[in-house]
């Protein structure tokens, strides 16, 4: 692979900036790359060994830089999505059973 820019051979793979640019280069198999020689940053296509995966952590999906990784491992942010779900439950019973909102789908008993 080439710099667009110099055509340099010393390159190195960049950060993604952001959970929009890793969630979609990640969906397209790309990845950010930075010319050590000039200091152009460009996408390529990231290079996998035929016939292999790369496992990705939840981190990677989240576009989690180091220092971030750090603190939000996998079992933190599992954690904290299961967290999310059960209070967003528990309100949606309680919304449900104070009669903060009426479901239409469900049939209606009585006179």
């Amino acid at each position: 692979m080439k710099c667009p820019k110099c055509h340099s051979e010393d390159l190195h793979r960049s950060r993604r900036r952001g959970l929009k640019e890793g969630w979609s280069l990640r969906r397209k198999q790309l990845a950010p790359y930075r010319c050590s020689a000039c200091g152009n940053r460009f996408i390529a296509a990231e290079p996998r060994p035929s016939g292999q995966e790369r496992a990705l952590s939840i981190a990677d999906y989240l576009g989690l830089n180091s220092r971030a990784r750090e603190r939000c491992n996998g079992t933190v942010i599992l954690g904290g999505l299961s967290s999310l779900l059960i209070l967003l439950s528990i309100l949606l019973f309680l919304a449900l059973a104070l009669g903060w909102i009426e479901p239409e789908s469900l049939p209606r008993r009585g006179p």
